[in-house]
């Protein structure tokens, strides 16, 4: 099990808000297969939208003196101002608490820092979340009959999230510690640093390494459980041929193929974009100095 100290520069609210845009600006300049990005966007959304959104969530994610619940809400609420389209709701679930542990928990460790904001949360907390999933009403999301988010279940975020964790690899991460950022893709960035120059391409396997071993919970809502799986599957043939070729311009190619036939078939692995930016912003946290 992986942990990681934190510092007490961690808690600087201009280094966790550059850390924050800086995982955005990656999130769109990384080719990610099936996610929009600066040079093909999709139908409805382009990389300014998420740019745009990220600044805008800004003032209310690093404001000191919000509830969890509110910094979600709040976030997503200033996104939607300029922004129609969902472009960060995954985002802002996972970040919210990592900022909101940063400020508010007396722990040392991202991990017990992180549980102990998502323990102590409050079942208000818990409905202006569904508030917030309902106000951006993302396809599948939230329509479970148990704890279904239009209902505003009177339980703790740590319960509903719990309920959800089977089927949701967002509500995962506050039921297990962000077990799959910390222990999985923050060291699978870190151990690729030490052989990588180019952040981009490094990041584009990162990528493909969370939805090979991953099923994309996104996919799976909007189509089924099968081409989520069939996803990871290529995901992996395609991990197997990099690693077999060794060239770095035949596997941006490869990959380049992979984001066109994901997006000409409408699949889009969003919850594996926000748990690389997530590890993104973390490992950036990281690297910075006292």
């Amino acid at each position: 099990m992986r942990d990681y100290q934190i510092q007490s520069s961690y808690r600087n609210l201009d280094k966790l808000k550059n850390c924050y845009l800086y995982a955005c600006s990656k999130d769109v300049e990384v080719t990610k297969p099936g996610n929009v990005n600066i040079d093909y966007p999709h139908s409805d959304t382009t990389a300014y939208d998420f740019l745009r959104s990220a600044h805008d969530s800004c003032d209310s994610l690093f404001k000191k003196d919000l509830s969890l619940g509110e910094r979600i809400y709040y976030s997503i609420a200033d996104s939607r101002k300029n922004t129609n389209v969902n472009t960060n709701l995954g985002i802002i679930i996972l970040i919210a608490p990592i900022v909101h542990s940063l400020l508010n928990s007396t722990k040392n460790s991202f991990r017990s820092a992180l549980k102990d904001v998502i323990k102590s949360s409050k079942i208000s907390d818990t409905n202006l979340l569904c508030k917030t999933i309902n106000l951006v009403n993302p396809g599948g999301l939230g329509e479970r009959e148990e704890m279904n988010t239009r209902s505003l279940p009177k339980v703790t975020l740590k319960t509903i999230m719990d309920k959800s964790a089977s089927y949701d690899r967002l509500s995962y991460q506050y039921s297990t510690g962000y077990s799959d950022i910390l222990d999985f893709v923050v060291p699978r960035i870190l151990e690729h640093k030490k052989n990588i120059e180019n952040t981009d391409f490094l990041l584009s396997l990162v990528f493909l390494e969370i939805l090979c071993e991953i099923p994309d919970t996104h996919i799976s809502r909007k189509f089924d459980e099968k081409i989520a799986k069939k996803t990871s599957n290529e995901a992996r043939d395609l991990i197997k041929i990099i690693n077999t070729e060794r060239s770095r311009k035949r596997a941006i190619s490869r990959i380049c193929q992979l984001d066109y036939e994901y997006k000409n078939k409408g699949i889009n692995p969003g919850t594996t974009a926000d748990l690389l930016l997530s590890s993104v912003m973390i490992e950036r946290l990281l690297r910075s100095e006292n």
